[in-house]
């Protein structure tokens, strides 16, 4: 079972760092809320019915401990410049992943999950429990704010 947990693990590991990263702004916590869920989740993996749903059930374990993170120490600051200190991001996709990081919690966490996590609306429903319209339409306000932001970043670069 163990084995199973650590294929699952390995195939959503940057995501779910990113969904945490959206969450905290900041690398390190991101890093020990996702290693937080993952101690939490392997208590827990054998009670886990439907193991194909594994992505959405540990996506949602991060979300929550994120949360939890938040609530205790009323902490949030701007992501840091350190965005490569983790994982092999392309340098190109660091000014992406800092416009998101400026869009508020609330509506980055629908671009993390729908497009570094490849959930479909539904899936990103059920994972923040709420209903699939509400997804669509904070996804498409989200992506009108990552637009005008990464704009925003161009005209800067040409000034």
């Amino acid at each position: 079972m163990q084995e199973v947990f650590e294929q699952k693990y390995k195939e959503c590991e940057k995501s779910l760092f990113l969904v945490a990263l959206g969450y905290l702004h900041s690398t390190e916590d991101a890093e020990d809320c996702v290693q937080d869920a993952v101690l939490s989740a392997i208590k827990s993996f054998d009670s886990l019915k439907n193991k194909e749903y594994f992505k959405t059930w540990l996506t949602r374990i991060v979300i929550n401990k994120c949360k939890d993170y938040l609530k205790k120490q009323k902490f949030t600051e701007e992501l840091t410049d350190n965005l490569n200190v983790f994982y092999d991001i392309p340098l190109e996709e660091t000014e992406l992943l800092d416009c998101i990081c400026k869009l508020s919690t609330k509506l980055s966490v629908y671009i993390t999950l729908r497009f570094y996590n490849d959930m479909t609306y539904e899936e990103v429903a059920r994972t923040l429990k709420v209903p699939v319209s509400t997804v669509k339409y904070k996804t498409k306000k989200a992506l009108n704010e990552l637009k005008n932001l990464l704009e925003g970043d161009a005209l800067n670069e040409n000034i």
